[in-house]
C-alpha cells in the first residue's frame, strides 16, 4: 500500500464572508459586552465603585486640578503642613488602599468643616479648626476623613458617573476620565460632598481605633463632639454647619464613643496633647 500526503482542498481557508463583516461582527461584540458592563455597574454603582482598584480612582482624578494645593499666605501654609504632619502621622496607623497618600488642603473659610475627596485629598477649614482646643480633638477629625479615604466612600457617593468612568479606565484611562468628567470636575470644586450615615459611622469607627493608639485615650473624640453639639443645629432643625449634615445625631456619637469604649477597654479620659503652633493661632478666628 503506497500512503501520500494529498494537497488540502482549493479555498479549504478562504470564507464565504467578507472580512469586513467578521469585522464588523468582532467590533459589534465587543461593543456590546462594554455597554452591558457599564449597564451593570450604573445599576450597582455605589457598591462597585469602592471596590474597583484604587489605582484607576487615582487615573481618574490625575488630569484635575489638585483640591490640596498649597495656600497663598505664609501662615496658611504653616496650617496646612501641620495638618499634612498629623495626617502622615494618622495615616501610617491605618490600612489605606495601595497606592493611596494622603494630601490635606487648607481652606483659610469661615466655613466649619472638613472633607474628605477623591484621590486621598482632604480640606479642612479655618472655621472647624478655629474652633479646636486640642491635638486629641483635630486628631479625631482628621482620623475620621482618612477613615472615608481608607473605605473609598466619596466613590461610592459620588455613583454613578464614577463608578461607570472607573470600570472603563480600565480599558483606556482617557476613555474612563471622559465617561466621569462631570461628576468629576464637580467633585474637584465640591465642598459639600455627602456621605450616608453608616459611612459616617465605618468613618467613625476608624478614628476610634486610631485616635486610641495614637493617644492612648478617647478624650480628643469626647471633646470633638461637645464641641459640635454646642454648635447650631447641630442636633434640631436644619444644621447650620456643614461638618454635620447627614452625620448620626451627634448625642448617638457620644454614647457610640462611650460603647466603643467599654468594649475595646480604652479610657474616656487622658492628658490631651497641645495644637500645633499655627492651629492654635487660629484658635476663636
Amino acid at each position: 500500500m503506497r500512503l501520500e500526503n494529498r494537497p488540502p482542498a482549493e479555498g479549504i481557508n478562504s470564507s464565504n464572508d467578507h472580512p469586513l463583516k467578521e469585522l464588523a461582527w468582532l467590533l459589534g461584540g465587543s461593543v456590546a459586552v462594554v455597554v452591558a458592563a457599564v449597564f451593570a455597574v450604573s445599576l450597582t454603582a455605589q457598591w462597585i465603585a469602592p471596590r474597583v482598584p484604587y489605582k484607576y480612582e487615582a487615573r481618574l482624578t490625575a488630569a484635575l486640578p489638585p483640591i490640596a494645593t498649597a495656600p497663598p499666605t505664609e501662615a496658611g501654609r504653616a496650617v496646612q503642613g501641620e495638618l499634612q504632619a498629623l495626617a502622615d502621622r494618622l495615616s501610617a496607623r491605618m490600612r489605606l488602599p495601595e497606592g493611596m497618600q494622603v494630601r490635606v488642603g487648607y481652606a483659610d473659610s469661615k466655613t466649619i468643616n472638613a472633607f474628605a475627596t477623591l484621590g486621598g485629598q482632604t480640606v479642612f477649614f479655618r472655621g472647624l479648626l478655629a474652633r479646636l482646643d486640642s491635638e486629641d480633638a483635630l486628631a479625631m477629625v482628621m482620623a475620621h476623613e482618612i477613615g472615608h479615604l481608607q473605605h473609598r466612600h466619596a466613590s461610592a457617593a459620588l455613583g454613578r458617573g464614577v463608578a461607570v468612568g472607573l470600570i472603563l479606565s480600565v480599558v483606556s484611562a482617557e476613555l474612563g476620565r471622559s465617561a466621569a468628567a462631570g461628576v468629576l470636575n464637580q467633585a474637584g470644586l465640591a465642598t459639600t460632598l455627602s456621605f450616608n450615615r453608616d459611612q459616617e459611622r465605618e468613618a467613625d469607627d476608624v478614628a476610634l481605633e486610631v485616635v486610641a493608639q495614637e493617644y492612648g485615650h478617647l478624650g480628643g473624640a469626647i471633646d470633638l463632639f461637645r464641641t459640635m453639639a454646642a454648635l447650631p443645629g447641630a442636633d434640631g432643625g436644619a444644621p447650620q454647619v456643614e461638618f454635620l449634615r447627614t452625620h448620626p445625631l451627634t448625642r448617638n456619637r457620644q454614647e457610640a464613643i462611650e460603647q466603643w469604649s467599654r468594649r475595646n477597654n480604652v479610657p474616656l479620659e487622658g492628658a490631651r496633647r497641645p495644637l500645633p503652633p499655627a492651629i492654635a493661632a487660629l484658635r476663636g478666628g
